[in-house]
């Protein structure tokens, strides 16, 4: 899938927000295949981009004030995975609603040939076909809540990773699983407690390239600190191999050729 087609979905999203309910019709295939979640009035399998529209249209007319904001994209192959929060108004009851939601993306050529919407993000990464993703955002998850040996499960024994910061200017090279766990006790000396959220994963190959916000408070200054970076996993027998971090994540882009 290339970067357009990505911003083609997005700028779907962004226009559902505006209440113009065409934008994306350019990417859908006519004949494209749209499969709501079990819990929706139309669940099953549907064929035909007008019949998806009349969908989208009249999930967004059952609300007054209506939101879906984007928050983690996950790509393989021809497919993307957006999970987003969703807040609206019910229209007549005045109900506020808050929901997470995972949809499905298929496009080849050029066009949207599927669209689905999954109950759970789980759910979407078993149907992906390339584990990749799953294992680093289980990884991601267990060192937001603390669990570094869990964290660690996806590392090979023998990881590298190269920094560009951590432990000073310039980076430097971690060794292992303890080199990961240096690694982790010296970011801390700079951020202090932080956490690392995935914002959009990226499979090609044996890589995974995963954009990361990084959001924490500096020890000394205690001033909140957040920056935007790209680390690039490489994969070899299910397991991390070497990591890449890079401040530019155009840079990271570029080294998997996707711009």
């Amino acid at each position: 899938m290339t970067e357009n087609e990505v911003r083609a979905i997005l700028d779907g999203y962004e226009a559902w927000n505006r209440g113009e309910m065409g934008v994306l019709q350019p990417l859908l295939d006519p004949d494209m295949e749209w499969e709501p979640g079990s819990a929706a009035l139309e669940a099953g399998v549907h064929r035909g981009a007008d019949g998806f529209q009349g969908f989208v249209e009249s999930w967004l007319e059952s609300f007054a004030e209506f939101r879906i904001e984007p928050e983690l994209l996950v790509q393989a192959g021809d497919t993307v995975i957006v999970v987003a929060h969703q807040h609206g108004r019910g229209q007549g009851s005045g109900i506020e609603l808050e929901a997470t939601v995972v949809h499905v993306w298929t496009v080849r050529d050029g066009k949207a040939v599927r669209w689905w919407g999954p109950r759970t993000l789980d759910e979407a990464l078993d149907a992906l076909g390339d584990e990749k993703p799953a294992i680093t955002l289980r990884s991601y998850q267990a060192f937001n809540r603390g669990e570094l040996e869990e964290a660690l499960a996806a590392f090979d024994p023998e990881i590298v990773w190269h920094t560009y910061l951590v432990p000073g200017p310039g980076g430097g090279t971690y060794r292992g699983h303890d080199g990961v766990r240096e690694l982790w006790a010296d970011a801390r000396n700079i951020f202090g407690d932080f956490r690392n959220e995935p914002e959009r994963l990226i499979s090609v190959e044996d890589r995974l390239l995963v954009m990361v916000r990084i959001c924490g408070w500096g020890k000394e200054s205690g001033v909140e600190v957040e920056a935007k970076i790209a680390h690039v996993h490489t994969f070899r027998y299910g397991k991390v191999a070497r990591v890449d971090s890079y401040e530019d994540r155009d840079e990271a882009l570029e080294l998997l050729g996707l711009t």
